[in-house]
């Protein structure tokens, strides 16, 4: 039959069992936090680094040894030790403690790339902090010194996977400062949030629909504007730009440019493209947005009980890579 894991690791079960209060009295105070939070005593945790055990049992040689020998200088010596140690630890604990955490988020990135969260740290008392470090369950981060009555920031990565609102969870804040002998620390969940967006397909084609418009032109050919050039065809450009002849001529796709009319308009169709994959359509629209913006097109987005005027923009690109980003998924 099967053997349980208490009974093949034994110790490993026991530490996992001793473990589970202290976790649960640590979650407990850890958040979710909405806005600032200040690390109070209650918030506040502190423990010996690996240097401060050595430097523990070094105290203890030194102690057996004075009583052994009854040596006053070794006493002396001991309780001084001892005493520049508890004053290290509460120096250390005293660097973190009172500060005031504000989660600031983070901008929105493509699926797959490196997001960075930002975490606020304001110093109101007449205290001088030294390295102050941040760190997320994934990767370490910034650390930073706050003087007196001053904000500072740090920033830690996070590695994003999958569209949608991305939540780092609780962040870690701690310092060894001064003596490396102890380590102050919180965990602290600041409900921070970054936007994903779908990643960009490599390619994706522009089909023309019946409602887009070159321009000022109307729906029977003729236009207003002036013909003014042409340029090297860009992905995405509407294949009644481009210049037939001259990509005859020359072995080269060209776009032509007028002057004198509306820029460009273009709908970005969930019905025109042809791609039975939900993940990898998004990404073909994903790129016909940045495409649209990057060649200066007025377009709109529509998808299923969704749609977004024609526009041009900054705005009106994140409103359309948001409205892919959480398609179809809960907010």
């Amino acid at each position: 039959g099967q053997i349980s894991a208490a009974a093949l690791y034994p110790l490993n079960y026991l530490r996992a069992q001793l473990r589970k209060p202290f976790e649960n009295f640590i979650t407990s105070r850890s958040g979710p936090f909405a806005g600032e939070v200040e690390l109070n005593s209650s918030r506040v945790y502190i423990l010996p680094t690996r240097v401060g055990v050595i430097y523990s049992l070094l105290l203890l040689v030194l102690l057996v040894g004075s009583i052994n020998y009854i040596k006053s200088l070794g006493f002396m010596l001991t309780f001084l030790l001892a005493s520049l140690g508890m004053v290290g630890m509460l120096m250390t604990w005293r660097n973190l403690a009172g500060l005031k955490v504000k989660g600031l988020g983070a901008t929105p990135v493509f699926a797959g790339e490196q997001a960075r969260f930002n975490v606020q740290l304001e110093n109101t008392t007449a205290d001088h902090r030294y390295a102050i470090s941040i760190s997320s369950t994934e990767v370490s981060g910034d650390t930073v010194d706050i003087k007196p009555g001053t904000i500072a920031t740090l920033s830690f990565p996070y590695i994003t996977s999958r569209r949608g609102y991305l939540d780092p969870g609780r962040v870690r804040l701690q310092t060894d400062f001064p003596l490396g002998l102890f380590t102050a620390w919180t965990w602290v969940d600041l409900s921070m949030q970054c936007l994903v967006y779908p990643a960009p397909a490599t390619a994706a084609v522009y089909v023309a629909t019946t409602d887009d418009r070159a321009g000022e032109e109307q729906a029977d050919g003729s236009g207003l504007e002036d013909f003014a050039g042409l340029r090297k065809a860009q992905p995405g450009d509407s294949l009644r730009r481009i210049s037939w002849k001259a990509a005859a001529r020359m072995d080269e796709l060209y776009s032509k440019e007028f002057t004198g009319g509306q820029p460009e308009r273009q709908w970005i169709d969930w019905n025109q493209l042809d791609e039975p994959s939900l993940e990898k359509r998004l990404s073909m629209m994903v790129k016909l947005v940045l495409d649209a913006q990057q060649a200066g097109r007025v377009y709109g987005l529509r998808l299923p009980k969704l749609q977004l005027d024609p526009a041009n923009g900054q705005a009106h690109q994140h409103d359309c890579l948001r409205a892919l980003a959480l398609y179809e998924l809960k907010t």
